[in-house]
């Protein structure tokens, strides 16, 4: 009887067991990391029922962000991490990203689908030289390409991809949740070319020159940027150049960001009839989940409208 009894609990033993080994391997095998928010929003759209982790919450810019211990777990552990661009960027992801196999990791930059700008030099785009300990990297193409909702739409198709090789039983339910994100993108495009179309030949200035992709798409008229790197702060000369280019060019609105100091906005207007405005390229304010890119591009117009109407 004792003899029955074991054998009977090796049984239910070895059921349990394999009862769990497709969950050990589900939870596993889905081990997904996203830079930043806007990212991390787009994925969340196409994903089933996987988590994403996030290495930049809150009000973190990825200009000045620095590595934490536990977000080195995360990119170590990962099975695939999604970024824009290690050399510029992301340069912080440099070092970490070579210690992770070339299949795990996505640059969205290299990817043939997304276009890519050029990065705007010549007179008020023109970058100061940079200041003694500051070797942000820029490369030769603006890096903040998820600006564009068309290259959004370009970023869902290539995260269908990826994650139907990890997940290939689930490629359909990706390609559907996809295309109901790309129709919810489509259909804000147009919302939004109607409701920047008033401000089309209005003339302003930005804190950084993050929103070029926006702006080509909605057809908009940027005067310049204070600076193309916001680590560092405008000289004086600066100051007084982006002041000129203010009372030339009727410039309505100057706008500063969320992630670095504002008072400069306020010194360069000072005197000048332009408006303070705010734009945020990252959703600092805006919690992470599926809705944030949406918002985020939303609110991009409206503040735009605001301070230029």
């Amino acid at each position: 009887m004792l003899h029955y009894n074991i054998m009977k609990l090796k049984c239910i033993f070895l059921i349990i067991f394999i009862l769990l080994i497709p969950i050990i391997s589900y939870s596993t095998e889905k081990r997904i990391v996203a830079t930043i928010k806007p990212l991390h929003s787009i994925i969340l759209n196409i994903i089933d029922n996987e988590e994403v982790e996030l290495l930049l919450d809150g009000n973190s810019s990825p200009h000045d962000y620095y590595l934490k211990p536990s977000d080195l777990k995360k990119i170590k552990n990962a099975d695939l991490i999604f970024y824009i661009d290690d050399n510029t960027i992301e340069s912080f992801l440099h070092r970490a990203l070579k210690t992770v196999e070339s299949s795990n990791k996505v640059s969205l930059s290299k990817n043939k689908r997304i276009k890519l700008l050029p990065i705007r030099e010549g007179g008020i785009w023109e970058e100061e030289i940079e200041h003694e300990g500051h070797d942000h990297a820029h490369g030769e193409f603006d890096p903040h390409l998820w600006l564009s909702p068309s290259n959004a739409i370009r970023i869902a198709k290539e995260v269908v991809k990826e994650l139907s090789k990890i997940n290939p039983t689930k490629k359909d339910i990706y390609k559907s949740n996809a295309l109901v994100f790309i129709n919810q993108m489509k259909e804000n495009k147009k919302n939004i070319r109607k409701e920047v179309e008033s401000i089309g030949s209005e003339s302003y200035i930005v804190f950084h020159d993050a929103y070029q992709y926006f702006e080509k798409e909605f057809r908009l008229n940027p005067a310049g940027s204070i600076s193309l790197n916001p680590e560092i702060s405008p000289t004086p000369k600066r100051i007084n150049e982006i002041k000129l280019k203010i009372l030339n060019d009727n410039v309505k609105c100057v706008f500063k960001e969320p992630q670095f100091p504002s008072k400069v906005v306020q010194l360069i207007i000072d005197d000048t009839n332009a408006k303070e405005g705010i734009l945020d390229p990252l959703g600092s304010d805006l919690e992470p989940g599926k809705e944030l890119y949406i918002n985020l591009i939303k609110n991009i117009s409206r503040d735009l409208k605001e301070c230029l109407s």
